[in-house]
């Protein structure tokens, strides 16, 4: 029996180049009230009318007909490209039903131990805190029919966050596609915190060099993918800035427990590991199939959806290649310095081309290599050509997965320190983006 998709699809071809349907499907459930879930599912549909492509989404309030419509008039002033798929989805199967309610039922009995774990060993190892715990699941199921076939899978992503705003606040948080073994780790980080969080003080200059934790590099990778390496049309741009030898940066979405690690792309496309940046010389751009179709390049796996949205130039994983140094070795390499920790996000009017900016909302001033006390809150800046260049003193090993990276840490000289008024209303969410 032909499915609502197959139907929509052939009706769509009817009367386009190409076409191509993309049905999601999205629970979030909280650990503090599992049987309440939230849920939500959508259809999209992607043509191709005389070389311009369209765009539509409907969560159900759109008939197949005006779908069809809707998509199309996007296509009268859309952008010109391509989606062509042919053959890459022969021989692929769908996902075998039940399969993804099993993960679900089994993540939450794995997360319900950690949190028993976790309520058992907090108010001895932190007495004088009060830790709030937030726990959540994420279901995130894409199915997408196009002429050469169809595919479908299922992901379940787990986020878990420890914070306390007594006194000067810290926080610990985990995300990933699979849930922590134990919360060892977890609880390690946030001792560690709070025992250099009982004095402020602010960082004797405005210009220093620092280290940037595994947690704040992740941060790092993520914002110089969104800058710099998702700009394919931008050559010019990447050459203005000379990587160290020492930085190679990789798309992973094959690797376990990665948040973006997936079966395939948004486009559809099989993944697997893609060298963005090796040995300081840029490789590969962020570019979707029709930048590949319209630049010669061969088709590529860095494709992503965000929920109800055609797809983009994207990562799943960006892994950074180790160094060799520990995170204490780091810190007594630059001597005097600061410890970057946990970054959030700035408004977009408070970027500058080629340039990092974060909001650091959790720092510790480093004399003789050790950290001493917290930081007020405050906004770091610098060139990505300093920090991942010419100003790279070195890179760490011990890898933690932080979000879509797999990042370590590293120091770098020339960051520049900026007094800030945090607002409320312009902090970024801590959760990385649901894209698939």
């Amino acid at each position: 029996m032909a499915t609502y998709a197959s139907k929509l699809l052939t009706k769509a071809l009817s009367v386009c180049r190409d076409a191509e349907i993309s049905e999601e499907a999205f629970t979030e459930i909280n650990l503090a009230n599992p049987e309440h879930q939230k849920f939500k599912s959508g259809i999209g549909l992607r043509v191709n009318i005389d070389g311009r492509l369209g765009y539509a989404w409907s969560e159900g309030e759109m008939s197949e007909s005006e779908l069809l419509e809707t998509a199309a008039k996007a296509a009268l002033s859309g952008p010109r490209g391509t989606f062509s798929q042919k053959g890459i989805f022969t021989g692929l199967q769908a996902e075998a039903a039940g399969t993804a309610d099993g993960n679900l039922v089994r993540s939450l009995a794995k997360m319900q131990r950690i949190i028993q774990n976790l309520d058992f060993m907090l108010p001895s190892l932190l007495p004088e805190r009060k830790l709030n715990l937030s726990a959540k699941i994420f279901q995130h199921t894409l199915k997408l029919t196009v002429r050469a076939g169809e595919r479908s899978a299922s992901r379940t992503l787990h986020a878990l966050t420890l914070s306390s705003h007594e006194g000067i606040p810290v926080s610990e948080a985990f995300y990933a596609s699979a849930p922590p073994r134990s919360a060892s780790d977890m609880l390690c980080r946030l001792v560690w915190r709070s025992a250099y969080s009982k004095e402020i003080a602010w960082p004797e200059s405005s210009v220093m060099s620092g280290v940037f934790t595994a947690a704040a590099c992740g941060r790092l990778l993520e914002d110089f993918a969104a800058d710099v390496l998702s700009r394919p049309d931008s050559p010019q741009l990447r050459e203005t800035f000379p990587l160290n030898s020492a930085v190679s940066i990789t798309d992973d979405g094959t690797l376990p427990s990665g948040f973006g690690t997936v079966p395939f792309d948004g486009e559809g496309m099989a993944k697997r590991a893609v060298e963005l940046v090796k040995n300081g010389r840029f490789r590969l751009p962020l570019y979707d199939l029709s930048y590949a179709k319209l630049s010669g390049l061969p088709p590529s796996c860095l494709s992503v959806r965000p929920w109800g949205k055609p797809p983009k130039p994207g990562y799943a994983n960006l892994v950074l290649k180790p160094g060799k140094l520990s995170l204490g070795q780091l810190c007594e390499r630059i001597d005097f310095g600061i410890l970057l920790d946990n970054l959030t996000p700035l408004p977009k009017h408070m970027k500058r081309e080629g340039e990092f900016a974060r909001r650091c909302e959790t720092a510790f001033i480093l004399q003789h290599g050790r950290p001493v006390c917290r930081t007020p809150q405050f906004i770091v800046r610098a060139r990505y050509a300093d920090i991942l260049g010419s100003g790279l003193l070195g890179l760490g090993y011990g890898r933690e997965w932080n979000g879509r990276a797999l990042a370590a840490p590293l120091a770098a000289e020339n960051l520049i320190f900026e007094e800030t008024d945090i607002d409320p209303l312009e902090t970024g969410s801590i959760y990385p983006e649901l894209w698939w």
